[in-house]
């Protein structure tokens, strides 16, 4: 049982008659797959009065970076507000009127994946109105890993706003008590979390287009500097996103004898483009993605050069330093240091 099933089992909250806010997307389901929104509608001893989005909207149709747009949802008759679009955290007025907001998100506890940053502003905007806050949790796939820099505060950024390494392994639930333990503007916040049971760890509802599986949520963290480097493609959105990279002049097997991957075995593949690809998988051992991707990274420059990585059409290393939260390792990288010494550094 997630959250949410935990909630409409024991219904001790919210108290009757209270005026419900949700943030929620397309993972946003129950048990049995009826979307969070439905389940608290339908209790007649609670209202839902607003409906709140993150990045990728609420029906989680939205491309990365897509500006969302105000909705209605037409089944429930209720306004959607966007917090991925003009506003990305409430403003007072959508806030005042209610008894709690409830928050339900997959999310994957990866520092650029934004929800992180979205519970962040919406905690910040609960706690200044005074309205109490319950986060129905769900397990992130990649719990209990911890990997990669610590944000450096001088590149704190929509896609890292958090003072966490890029891969901190925390779920939404834990996440929102680490801030109110760790934030002062959170120091009043009236937070309630309930938690998801162990058993639920292999639940899974893509929460984003880039997410079509459990694995793709996995390996999300070795591949998504792609994003900066724009001649690497990953798949996004296909069957295999972010399970693989590919460029029309990779030599895959050179470059998966230079390798030395934790966690993930490499093979050569085709990518949907026709391309020379290297496909990911688990393989259950430790995994460390962040190591991972930068032993990818070395690899990629010996062999294609540097000035692929970052001075290529379309390249944007500003970009790459605010996923990564630091510059250390873009420059390292361009300096020629090997993959040990750039994982040294954080």
């Amino acid at each position: 049982m997630t959250g949410i099933d935990t909630l409409l089992a024991h219904p001790t909250l919210p108290r009757p008659g209270a005026n419900i806010g949700l943030l929620a997307h397309a993972a946003s389901l129950t048990h049995d797959g009826e979307h969070t929104a439905h389940a608290l509608n339908r209790r007649p001893e609670w209202t839902l009065t607003r409906l709140f989005s993150p990045e990728h909207g609420f029906f989680s149709t939205g491309a990365a970076g897509e500006k969302i747009e105000a909705a209605h949802h037409a089944d429930l008759n209720l306004p959607i507000h966007s917090l991925y679009g003009k506003y990305r955290s409430p403003p007072p007025e959508w806030l005042e009127d209610l008894d709690l907001l409830v928050i339900d998100l997959q999310d994957l506890g990866v520092r650029c994946y934004t929800y992180a940053s979205t519970l962040q502003n919406v905690l910040h905007a609960a706690a200044e109105t005074a309205c109490p806050v319950l986060v129905l949790d769900r397990p992130t796939p990649l719990a209990g890993i911890t990997d990669g820099p610590n944000l450096d505060p001088a590149l704190r950024s929509f896609v890292g706003q958090i003072p966490l390494p890029l891969v901190y392994g925390l779920s939404q639930g834990p996440l929102a008590r680490c801030l109110q333990k760790t934030d002062p503007r959170l120091q009043t916040l009236h937070l309630t979390v309930i938690p998801a049971d162990t058993a639920s760890e292999s639940v899974w509802y893509p929460p984003s287009p880039g997410l079509p599986s459990r694995t793709s949520a996995m390996l999300y963290p070795l591949t998504v500097w792609c994003e900066a480097i724009p001649e690497v493609s990953v798949d996004r959105g296909g069957r295999r996103s972010f399970q693989l990279w590919a460029m029309p002049d990779l030599k895959p097997e050179a470059l998966l004898n230079t390798l030395l991957l934790e966690g993930v075995n490499a093979a050569p593949a085709i990518s949907p483009e026709g391309w020379p690809a290297v496909q990911f998988t688990l393989n259950g051992q430790p995994y460390f993605p962040v190591r991972n991707a930068v032993r990818l990274l070395t690899a990629l420059r010996d062999q294609l050069g540097t000035a692929r990585l970052f001075q290529a059409e379309g390249a944007r290393p500003e970009f790459f330093d605010k996923l990564m939260g630091t510059s250390e390792l873009r420059t390292a990288l361009e300096a020629g240091r090997t993959a040990e010494d750039i994982c040294a550094l954080f």
